[in-house]
């Protein structure tokens, strides 16, 4: 991918010791970027990825020196502290905002702060992003946003549709804001796969709660490419979607890290099918039903604009066939392949 676009730019990533949000910033420090900023709440997740980066810890004029060397600088934060938002983004050319509350059950149980971090919090990175006239705004979202079950789909997608109807968005010369929508990124933190991992490198069975469960997925390595990608196409107020995700049924998964496992184990351990939750799905959706006449495609992405478009039939009926996790699911074989490509079986 030709990443030109990036040279001499400042970059913040909110977020950014998170699963997507490290990934991101281990790609960039790769670039020609002028500089990469890492905002988050998460102060362990700093010292990690200074110790990930070989930074000095034990001398501040070293740590200081040591993050001009790689190009990159360590924020302490919350996006629900306007007052700090406005400062990171000082300077930055283009914010990546992957910052949020995202364990279902967890923020299921916390509503009230999930409002004020997905919501609120994004409101703010935003409005800060405009006031510093920042070039371009991408917003880091999920297929759970489509007809949501759960707190955590209602906030991202409340948050989602304030930052795509911006009123900023429409002048000229302004800062670009734009939106791209996640499947299940495989091996993410609190994610299926490590924990099933886990399950079963300690001998125990696992627990699915419905056989037909089924998923979008991608690598974190799809993930980075696509909001790169996005970065570069985007012009404003539009939702990047990655059209090569993959499906499988949770069972399925389940199955072939069984088989997997099964040498290493010297059993053949169980599935223990439970229930379905009340804010689960058994299927996911890429985009809704009327949100297809304004879906352009273009560089393995499915672009949802704000214009209505002229489609043709064959157009029409792949969007039909990719929008929900119902299609193609990748056999027991195929998923194992993908998981160490992934580096997540080795």
């Amino acid at each position: 991918m030709n990443l030109k676009f990036l040279k001499n730019k400042t970059i913040l990533i909110t977020g950014g010791t998170g699963s997507i949000g490290s990934a991101l910033v281990y790609r960039l420090i790769k670039t020609n970027c002028k500089a990469i900023r890492v905002m988050t709440n998460d102060e362990n997740g700093l010292y990690e990825m200074s110790r990930d980066l070989n930074l000095s810890l034990l001398n501040y004029k070293k740590f200081y020196y040591g993050m001009g060397k790689k190009k990159i600088r360590f924020f302490l934060g919350d996006v629900r502290d306007f007052k700090r938002c406005i400062e990171v983004t000082k300077n930055v050319d283009i914010v990546i905002h992957a910052a949020a509350l995202k364990h279902v059950s967890i923020v299921e149980y916390n509503p009230s702060e999930a409002f004020q971090t997905n919501i609120n919090g994004t409101k703010n990175i935003a409005r800060a992003s405009i006031k510093n006239k920042v070039s371009k705004f991408l917003y880091i979202s999920t297929d759970k946003v489509v007809t949501p079950k759960n707190i955590m789909g209602k906030t991202k997608l409340k948050a989602e549709n304030i930052i795509i109807n911006f009123k900023n968005n429409i002048k000229k010369n302004s800062t670009k804001i734009s939106s791209i929508r996640f499947g299940n990124i495989l091996g993410s933190r609190g994610s299926v796969i490590p924990n099933f991992i886990n399950l079963l490198q300690n001998k125990r069975n696992i627990t699915v709660t419905d056989k037909r469960m089924a998923r979008f997925v991608m690598t974190l390595d799809e993930a980075v490419n696509s909001v790169l990608k996005s970065i570069s196409l985007m012009k404003g107020q539009e939702i990047f979607i990655l059209k090569s995700m993959k499906c499988f049924k949770i069972y399925d998964l389940a199955l072939a890290l069984i088989e997997y496992f099964k040498i290493k184990n010297k059993k053949r351990n169980k599935i223990i099918i439970s229930k379905k939750y009340v804010s689960e799905k058994f299927k996911e959706e890429l985009y809704s039903e009327d949100e297809m006449p304004f879906i352009k495609i273009k560089n393995n992405l499915f672009i949802i604009t704000n214009k209505k478009l002229s489609q043709t039939s064959k157009i029409n009926n792949m969007l039909k066939k990719y929008r929900v996790s119902n299609f193609n699911f990748m056999p027991k074989k195929k998923i194992i392949k993908l998981l160490i490509k992934a580096k997540i079986l080795y």
